[in-house]
């Protein structure tokens, strides 16, 4: 028997839970959150959570400094005393050696400034006092944003969730989605396997997994996928929770680390990381020579974790588009369908203001932020939104 609503949000992920939340709170609509797995069961559940405001695409700054504003005050935006993301204001720090980077990060710094940043140049002494472990002598610029952190991606997704349903939003988990009802080039709503949801606005945020639902629309979808490996490691001291995340653009893959749990470290990097044909198919396995690549990088820049062992690996899926920059927005030549996908490894920190953009954006609102770069046709029409700093997740 079919069902019906204002809105369906396909993808119970972070972007996903955070749209239906707005749509429900802005709006009033009756919206149903649909997902072929548990809440926060895809890519979100592994991402490294990390918000930091450094971008050199002016819009992708604007937007996480909406999404700051709201983890830092996540009970009052979501109207849920207990709503807690988990977020800890640790300082982001960004490391470049003399050449290429260097210029560019200063450059950025001052760009990010007059976006509205709180973000500067500042002195080795002054990162060592911020991060006693690190090793700076190869740093020629240092760039420290104090209002950054991190969060966790399960709490923050589940508080959006546990929001919308208070206003009236129903999940279903669980249920996978078939296909897309569509007529005469309008999408009036999903087919599932325990039947058809219809609605006037349907929202695709499901990421890696997009072309499963757009495939054969006549929507050409530029999105590959790639494989990422995050390491955690335990030194002989436990790694404070409050040091500052480090992003090192002195290396090739472009290291970061941030503190997590239980007094380790955990490391990632933002390059292209290893093509999948399908994020279902990811190789798990995490090969030793890259433990200890990481592992050397990591001692290098903290000597004191040049003994220290790991204690845990995963790998996640980024969802990229030719720019390393998502699509947002309706889909061009087909009513009633928003795309959210290709966040490139940048999505979790967006997540909270994209989906507030795009409840607006559905509501017939303007934008806290303008959104509109960010369309699917920008790519046919050669409006990429490149970032300087090459192939990564730093854009």
């Amino acid at each position: 028997m079919a069902e019906t609503y204002d809105a369906v949000v396909v993808g119970a992920g972070v972007v996903g839970a955070s749209t239906a939340f707005h749509l429900a709170k802005l709006g009033g609509l009756k919206v149903c959150v649909v997902d072929r797995g548990p809440v926060c069961g895809g890519g979100t559940a592994k991402s490294c959570a990390i918000v930091r405001s450094h971008y050199s695409v002016p819009s992708n700054t604007a937007l996480t400094l909406r999404s700051l504003e709201m983890f830092y005050s996540f009970p009052d935006w979501l109207e849920q005393t207990e709503a807690d993301a988990g977020f800890v204001n640790s300082g982001y720090l960004i490391i470049a050696s003399e050449g290429d980077f260097a210029d560019k990060l200063r450059g950025n710094l001052s760009m990010q400034a007059d976006v509205g940043a709180e973000t500067f140049v500042i002195s080795r002494e002054d990162a060592r006092d911020r991060h006693p472990l690190l090793d700076l002598e190869d740093a020629a610029v240092i760039g420290y944003e104090p209002n950054s952190g991190y969060a966790d991606p399960y709490l923050t997704t589940t508080s959006f969730i546990n929001a919308a349903r208070a206003k009236g939003t129903v999940v279903k988990s669980d249920c996978a989605v078939t296909g897309l009802i569509e007529k005469a080039g309008r999408v009036t709503g999903v087919r599932t396997q325990d039947g058809e949801l219809h609605a006037a606005h349907v929202i695709s945020a499901i990421g890696p997994w997009t072309r499963t639902l757009t495939d054969g629309l006549g929507l050409e979808i530029p999105l590959e996928v790639s494989r990422h490996i995050v390491l955690t490691f335990r030194g002989a001291a436990p790694y404070a929770p409050d040091l500052p995340i480090v992003k090192d653009l002195t290396t090739a893959n472009k290291m970061y680390c941030r503190p997590a749990s239980g007094g380790v470290v955990l490391v990632g990097t933002g390059d292209h990381g290893d093509p999948v044909e399908h994020p279902d198919a990811m190789d798990e396995n995490v090969a030793d020579d890259f433990v200890l690549h990481q592992g050397g990088q990591l001692a290098h820049r903290m000597p004191s974790l040049a003994e220290a062992r790991l204690t845990a690996s995963w790998v996640g899926p980024y969802d990229i588009t030719p720019d390393w920059n998502p699509v947002l927005g309706a889909a061009p030549g087909l009513d009633g369908l928003t795309l959210a996908f290709g966040f490139s490894g940048h999505g979790f920190k967006l997540a909270p203001a994209v989906g507030l953009a795009l409840a607006q954006q559905v509501l017939g609102r303007e934008p806290d932020v303008d959104i509109a770069a960010y369309g699917l046709d920008r790519f046919a029409e050669g409006r990429l939104l490149t970032g300087v700093y090459g192939v990564g997740s730093i854009s």
